[in-house]
């Protein structure tokens, strides 16, 4: 678990980099590299300053490995699954303690079937093009906004927790 205060820079910064995530998966059906880049910024920053020197290391190998599965799984899908999507949870996963993935990936399941519902819903009433990428092909879904929302979620159930446990 992180330091609290490194916890809370990193929910705030983590809160503007996912909405941003989000924004250009919609628009453009693509996340930046920048946008990734930064979100490994910030673990590196705040990581270093909020866990034990080894939890840090230990949780940058869990990145590189999702990273070389996420490729893996790019390949053999003929890049039906997003290479942004993959680099985003590689960069997001150094976010999450272990004991925490069986509740991130229940997150992430309900959101992915609230979104993929809300997603086709929306789709259905549109007329014509909107310039939204996202939404003027049925093809490709936007699970950065998924991934994006599934980690502020954790983020901010673990700060609560913290504060919670401090009044008790």
């Amino acid at each position: 678990m992180m330091e609290t205060a490194a916890l809370a820079v990193a929910t705030a910064a983590m809160a503007v980099l996912m909405v941003l995530a989000g924004y250009f998966d919609l628009k453009q059906l693509r996340i930046p590299n920048w946008c990734v880049l930064a979100v490994i910024a910030v673990f590196l920053v705040t990581g270093l300053w909020g866990l034990e020197f080894g939890t840090y290391l230990w949780r940058i190998a869990h990145g590189v490995i999702v990273l070389f599965i996420g490729f893996g799984l790019y390949s053999i899908s003929g890049g039906h699954v997003g290479g942004g999507d993959i680099k985003l949870i590689a960069a997001l996963t150094p976010f999450i303690a272990g004991q925490d993935l069986l509740f991130v990936l229940v997150v992430f399941s309900i959101l992915s079937l609230a979104g993929v519902a809300l997603h086709r819903l929306v789709r259905s009433r549109l007329k014509g093009p909107t310039g939204w990428a996202a939404m003027d092909q049925k093809r490709f879904f936007p699970a950065g906004l998924l991934l994006g929302g599934t980690i502020m979620i954790y983020l901010c159930t673990t700060l609560a927790g913290r504060f919670v446990g401090v009044a008790a």
